[in-house]
């Protein structure tokens, strides 16, 4: 049994040209990141995904969603518009999450989540360079990009995803852009994947009814779990888990909406 206990601690509030000049883009913004060379936006209308990008890094940092300087690094170097399909780049950098796949009934089972969610969510899991990462939900692989940064070269990311087509989908854009310590693996999260385990951080980027008993088994002593937590219709709240003696110290962030999860097989 998974025993979740609450702290007494407050919640805070392609083409082909496009991905060379973005690897290009990612030199320069990592450039810039590390001599803190932070460039600044004007409030005029953004003109350019640059400038669209440097945009919601400002309205995320002034929400509160982003307040360290590794998070708000990883989301200046890595391209949120070309995890995307072409039909839906013009929406990238807006406030709001982005359908990815349908089912073949027309029922949505994959989303690019909102970028304040995966920026308090990332802040919430306090990822360090050198961590080994599981992330369950690979989707796009923007959120497993961001990982890739936080991590470093000296860390390692292990994205599992259900939906074969975006895995391999995502895999090919995560090479596109030199991540090396990354790989994608298509199968059921729920269960993890106890060969590259322990983790030192576990993300979920679906909703779950609950903590399965795989996550809490892979996560490492004193690890951090980041997982929404939702009933049958996606409606719940983020949760951040610290792995104890005694079990998973249970930390609330925010409410939230998510598409909830899918069985697969088992492993």
């Amino acid at each position: 049994m998974i025993v979740l206990r609450s702290a007494p601690v407050p919640a805070t509030s392609h083409r082909t040209s496009d991905v060379r000049l973005s690897v290009r883009r990612l030199a320069r913004y990592r450039e810039q990141v590390a001599s803190c060379r932070v460039q600044t936006y004007s409030r005029t209308v953004p003109d350019t995904d640059d400038d669209r990008l440097g945009a919601l890094v400002s309205r995320l940092r002034a929400a509160g969603a982003i307040n360290t300087a590794g998070v708000e690094g990883a989301f200046r170097v890595v391209p949120r518009h070309l995890f995307l399909s072409s039909g839906k780049r013009a929406w990238a950098y807006e406030d709001s999450a982005i359908l990815i796949k349908d089912d073949p009934r027309g029922r949505p089972i994959s989303a690019l989540s909102h970028p304040v969610i995966i920026a308090m969510m990332l802040e919430a899991l306090e990822v360090g360079a050198g961590q080994n990462v599981l992330e369950i939900g690979t989707g796009s692989g923007y959120n497993t990009a961001l990982l890739a940064e936080l991590v470093g070269p000296t860390g390692a990311v292990l994205s599992m995803e259900l939906e074969a087509d975006l895995g391999d989908l995502a895999r090919q854009r995560l090479a596109e852009f030199g991540y090396r310590h990354v790989d994608i693996v298509v199968g059921d999260g729920a269960y993890g994947a106890e060969s590259r385990s322990p983790y030192d951080r576990i993300v979920v980027t679906a909703g779950a009814k609950e903590v399965t008993s795989a996550w809490s088994a892979q996560l490492a002593p004193h690890g951090r779990l980041v997982v929404p937590l939702v009933d049958a219709l996606g409606a719940g709240v983020i949760v951040a888990c610290t792995k104890t003696r005694d079990g998973l110290d249970q930390r609330e962030i925010v409410p939230c909406r998510f598409l909830p999860m899918r069985p697969g097989n088992p492993p």
